[in-house]
């Protein structure tokens, strides 16, 4: 089981009754549950911290070393400004996913400055207690990237660390309903191998549906409500949301992975900077 330290930063104390057109009307304690219920089928243990005081979060930081597998921070106020928190982070060397309520690129001069987010994985911020929750999916599929790479260290050929990529892709992500990668041949995808129910598309033609598109626009494609898109080739009637990530090798598409979700609009930005991490490694080792 992995374990994840979430950390509150100053004043998210008050939440509940602080700003509550900015920061939503939800206390810190029920968030905290929110999280914990939302992120409950990744089997994670998450450890919840909130301080006031830098000396604090630091101290907390720095009894993360060698005890974590990760850190979800809000650093509120001291994201702009401590150094000292961004050295801790730095120092005791466990993934980071710098998190917010509201979009901090948004607010206030002052607020669009930060000295922590270049050195986590990544800054997610805007949607509000979710932010947690996504931040928890960035460092689930942080651990999922490496344990990839380790695997296909162990792989001979092409075909078994694509099978292998879609192993652990299925296997870590419960909202992956169907995982599969497709791979260009001519001027049509055919399907290398999948987990999920049986496709009635193991060949397509570029330019058609969303993973069609995805080749032909040359990028990622996040489809909220698949009903809701004309290209969508209906797959099965359970499919509510797709994600089409293409793979290149050096600047040419070799291929894409695909995945669907039997729940409505649940890939996000974090989603696809991750699956694009994938093709990536998987691009270089073409």
């Amino acid at each position: 089981m992995k374990i994840i330290d979430v950390i509150h930063g100053p004043n998210l104390n008050l939440l509940g009754s602080r700003e509550p057109e900015i920061y939503g009307t939800d206390a810190l304690e029920p968030i905290n549950a929110y999280i914990q219920e939302k992120t409950a089928e990744y089997n994670v243990e998450l450890h919840f911290f909130q301080s006031n005081h830098e000396g604090a979060i630091i101290e907390r930081i720095h009894a993360a070393r060698g005890t974590v597998d990760g850190i979800v921070i809000n650093p509120a106020a001291y994201t702009h400004y401590s150094i000292a928190i961004r050295d801790a982070l730095s120092a005791v060397a466990v993934p980071v996913v710098d998190v917010h309520l509201s979009d901090i690129s948004k607010r206030e001069d002052f607020r669009r400055t930060s000295v922590i987010s270049d050195i986590c994985l990544q800054q997610i911020g805007g949607f509000g207690k979710n932010s947690y929750v996504f931040g928890v999916e960035a460092l689930i599929g942080y651990g999922a990237l490496r344990r990839m790479k380790e695997e296909w260290d162990a792989v001979k050929n092409r075909d078994d660390m694509l099978k292998k990529a879609v192993d652990v892709l299925h296997a870590t992500f419960p909202k992956y309903d169907w995982t599969g990668i497709y791979l260009v041949d001519g001027d049509e995808l055919d399907l290398h191998n999948f987990h999920g129910a049986p496709s009635p598309h193991s060949r397509i033609p570029i330019g058609q549906g969303i993973c069609g598109a995805a080749v032909a626009e040359r990028d990622s494609i996040i489809v909220p409500d698949v009903n809701a898109d004309p290209r969508y080739l209906a797959c099965s009637i359970e499919t509510k949301s797709e994600i089409v990530v293409p793979i290149y090798a050096k600047e040419e598409i070799v291929g894409e992975i695909d995945i669907d979700s039997h729940r409505l609009d649940v890939f996000k930005k974090h989603d696809r900077k991750f699956l694009e991490e994938v093709a990536g490694e998987i691009g270089l080792r073409w």
